[in-house]
């Protein structure tokens, strides 16, 4: 059996917001896009997270996603939230595969993984669409 056939987890997807504050800060408001999403999540190769590092930008796991599930286009920002172990993550790169013979086609999401208190900090919020 693939692994397309069965991923081994599932994540939410959600959008974000973000506003300023009256104290100037920025405030983000997630929507949720998409629950139970089929993906892979594994941590990123050492050739993925040091093209990121060029940019200043810290990257730790990729989430694979087929193509044909999702419903919306995963954009950088978005915060994927794994069903099976609450882990949080930022998007901070996506890359698209091609469909290859019998193989889907699939979106790979590079992502930073976000410390519980980053997500549940009161400047941040969970919103259901």
């Amino acid at each position: 059996m693939a692994l397309y056939d069965s991923a081994p987890h599932a994540c939410a997807t959600y959008s974000v917001n973000a506003t300023r504050d009256a104290g100037g800060g920025e405030t983000l408001a997630y929507t949720l896009v998409q629950s139970a999403v089929p993906c892979s999540i594994n941590t990123a190769s050492s050739s993925t997270q040091e093209l990121f590092s060029q940019q200043g930008i810290q990257v730790s796991h990729t989430v694979a996603f087929l193509a044909s599930v999702l419903t919306t286009a995963i954009t950088r920002g978005f915060k994927l939230v794994a069903a099976d172990t609450g882990a949080s993550f930022k998007v901070e790169g996506i890359r698209a595969g091609r469909a290859y013979g019998r193989i889907p086609a699939f979106v790979y999401c590079d992502c930073s993984e976000l410390l519980w208190a980053q997500t549940r900090s009161p400047a941040t919020r969970d919103v259901a669409s």
